[in-house]
C-alpha cells in the first residue's frame, strides 16, 4: 500500500507531482472467503489499511509540498510552503518567478491550473512558476495581502509586484519571454519607436540624450553579449539621464515598453514625436508615449525613485480595458475608476463612446482625478449588476472608488463632462457596494480552514466511524463455504454393475 500523486495519468520521477494531490491507494486483495483462522487478520489488515487512507489525506491536505530540486530552471509548477518559499525564490538558477496564490475550491484557479502546467515546459530557464494554498499557507498569504483568489504576482531582484498581463497561455509566455529579454530597445525613427515599442503595450517610455554616445571602449566589449546588446548598453551607461532609465526599465520592465532612441536620431524625426501637443521640446527627455495621444514628458528630479514614480503613475493607456487580469491592478493607482460599460453588440454606439471617454481623459477638466476605463456590459454582467448598471441603459458610465467600496451611478445624465461635473458638484452621491453573498460551499470551507487542523481531525474521525459501522463484530467469524457435495465410490459401483446386467 503507498500513496501516489497523479494528474493526467503521468507520474513525474521520484514519485512527486507538481500539481494538487489527488490519493490514489492500491487496494489490499482479498478472496470472497476466507478461513475462520485468518478473519481477525482480515479485519485488523483492513481497518490499517484505512487508517493509512486517512493519513495519506492528512498529509496531502496539510503538506501538499513538492520535492523540487534547487540549482536547476523549473519546467512544472512549484508547490511552495512557507518553509521551501524563500530558499525556491532566491534561487539563481530560477531569478524570475510567477507565483500564484490560491484555494483549491476557487472556480477561477481550476480554470488557471492546466494553463500554468502547459506554459511552465516553455518557460524553462526563463521563468518559474510556484503556486501557494492559501488554505494551508495561510500566514505566506496575509504577508502578501491576498485578497482574492487566484492571486498573481511576478518576483525579481528581491521584489514582488502585481502580475499585469493576461492569464491565458500567450499571455503568460509572452510576459515570460518579454521579462527574460532586454529591458530596453535601441529605436532609430519615429515610425521604428512607434512599431517597436507600441508593438505589444499599448503604452511605452522614451529616453532621449543626444551627448549618449557608444564609441568609448569599455569592459562591454569583452562581455559575451551580441553586438546590438553591447551597443545597448554602452548608450545606457553613456549618460546619468540614460543610467536612471536604465535602472528604472529593469524595474518596471512588466509594466511596460521601454525605449532608447539613439543620438544619431534626426531632429525631423525627434520632433514628429511632439506633434499635436503644446509640449516645448527639450534638448534632452524622458517621455510616455501611447498612440493617438499627446506625449507627456517627465520634468522631475532623475533619480531612479522620482522617474519610477512617473513610470508608476503613466504605465497605463489613457482609457483601459478593463478585466481580470489589471482590474486591481488599476483599482490600486490611487484615483477611483470612471468606467465606461458598453454593449459589444451595438459597435456604431460603442465606438462614439470610446471617442467620447477617450477625448475626456485627454483634455476634460477633471482629466488628472480619474483612471478612465471601459467593460464589456456583457462579459461582465454579473459583476457591473452590483452597481445597477443594466444592458438596456448602455453605454453608461459610473465610478467606483475599488478600496473605499464606494460607487457613483446614476443612469439619468447624458454624456461624460454631465456625469463627472454632478459627482464633483454633489448631485449625484456615493453609495457604498454591498460585499458578495457567498454561496453554503464558499461558507463551509471558510469554517473548515478556520479551524484547522481540528477540523480535518474531526472529518477524519467521521470518516473513521462511517467505516466501523460495517466491519464485521468482533465476535462474528466469518466461514468459508461448504465444500461441494462428492458422490460415494461403492454407489457408483453398484450403478455400472446394475447397468450391465440390464443390457
Amino acid at each position: 500500500m503507498r500513496c501516489i500523486s497523479r494528474h493526467d495519468g503521468i507520474e513525474r520521477a521520484g514519485g512527486a507531482r507538481d500539481l494538487d494531490l489527488a490519493i490514489t491507494i492500491n487496494a489490499f486483495n482479498t478472496e470472497r472467503y476466507v478461513s475462520p483462522s485468518v478473519s481477525s487478520r482480515f479485519e485488523s489488515d483492513y481497518i490499517n489499511q484505512t487508517m493509512l487512507r486517512a493519513l495519506c489525506l492528512m498529509a496531502a491536505a496539510l503538506a501538499g509540498t513538492q520535492a523540487a530540486e534547487v540549482g536547476k530552471p523549473h519546467s512544472t509548477v512549484i508547490t511552495l510552503t512557507a518553509s521551501t518559499f524563500d530558499e525556491h525564490i532566491n534561487d539563481p538558477a530560477n531569478g524570475l518567478w510567477l507565483l500564484k496564490f490560491y484555494a483549491p475550491w476557487c472556480g477561477h484557479c481550476k480554470k488557471l491550473e492546466p494553463v500554468l502546467d502547459q506554459v511552465a515546459p516553455f518557460l524553462a530557464g526563463k521563468m518559474a512558476i510556484g503556486k501557494v494554498d492559501c488554505t494551508v499557507e495561510k500566514g505566506l498569504c496575509k504577508k502578501f495581502e491576498v485578497r482574492g483568489y487566484p492571486t498573481l504576482k511576478y518576483y525579481r531582484d528581491t521584489e514582488f509586484h502585481d502580475y499585469p498581463s493576461g492569464r491565458d497561455k500567450d499571455s503568460i509566455i509572452t510576459f515570460g519571454e518579454k521579462m527574460s529579454g532586454a529591458a530596453i530597445q535601441v529605436v532609430s525613427t519615429y515610425d521604428n519607436a512607434k512599431s517597436v515599442l507600441l508593438d505589444r503595450f499599448p503604452v511605452a517610455f522614451l529616453v532621449y540624450d543626444p551627448e549618449t554616445t557608444n564609441t568609448e571602449e569599455s569592459s562591454i566589449d569583452a562581455s559575451g553579449g551580441t553586438d546590438e546588446e553591447k551597443e545597448m548598453m554602452k548608450y545606457i551607461q553613456a549618460t546619468e539621464r540614460t543610467q536612471v532609465f536604465g535602472q528604472v526599465a529593469r524595474r518596471w520592465q512588466a509594466q511596460g515598453s521601454f525605449g532608447l532612441l539613439s543620438p544619431t536620431t534626426s531632429s525631423e524625426d525627434v520632433a514628429k514625436f511632439f506633434a499635436g501637443s503644446d509640449v516645448t521640446q527639450p534638448k534632452a527627455f524622458i517621455a510616455r508615449i501611447e498612440n493617438s495621444v499627446p506625449i507627456k514628458v517627465y520634468n522631475g528630479e532623475m533619480t531612479s525613485d522620482s522617474v519610477s514614480e512617473f513610470v508608476q503613475a503613466n504605465n497605463l493607456p489613457i482609457v483601459v480595458d478593463l478585466g481580470g487580469h489589471n482590474f486591481r491592478f488599476a483599482g490600486r493607482k490611487g484615483k477611483p475608476l470612471a468606467i465606461g460599460v458598453y454593449d459589444p453588440k451595438d459597435e456604431a454606439k460603442t465606438a462614439k463612446f470610446r471617442e467620447e471617454l477617450k477625448e475626456y481623459a485627454i483634455g476634460g477638466a477633471h482629466k488628472e482625478d480619474y483612471v478612465f476605463g471601459t467593460m464589456d456590459g456583457t462579459k461582465w454582467e454579473k459583476f457591473l449588476g452590483q452597481f445597477a448598471i443594466t444592458k438596456k441603459n448602455l453605454p453608461e458610465l459610473f465610478v467606483l472608488d475599488v478600496p473605499g467600496r464606494s460607487y457613483w451611478q446614476n443612469s439619468t445624465y447624458s454624456g461624460i463632462s454631465n456625469f463627472i461635473k454632478a459627482i464633483k458638484d454633489g448631485d449625484i452621491e456615493s453609495q457604498q457596494q454591498k460585499p458578495r453573498e457567498k454561496n453554503p460551499f464558499e461558507e463551509f470551507i471558510d469554517t473548515f480552514t478556520k479551524y484547522l487542523p481540528w477540523s480535518l481531525l474531526g472529518l477524519l474521525a467521521m470518516i473513521g466511524g462511517t467505516f466501523a459501522l460495517f466491519l464485521p463484530s468482533g465476535n462474528t467469524v466469518v466461514r468459508p463455504p461448504p465444500p461441494p457435495m462428492v458422490p460415494d465410490i461403492k454407489e457408483i459401483r453398484a450403478a455400472d454393475e446394475a447397468a450391465k446386467k440390464e443390457q
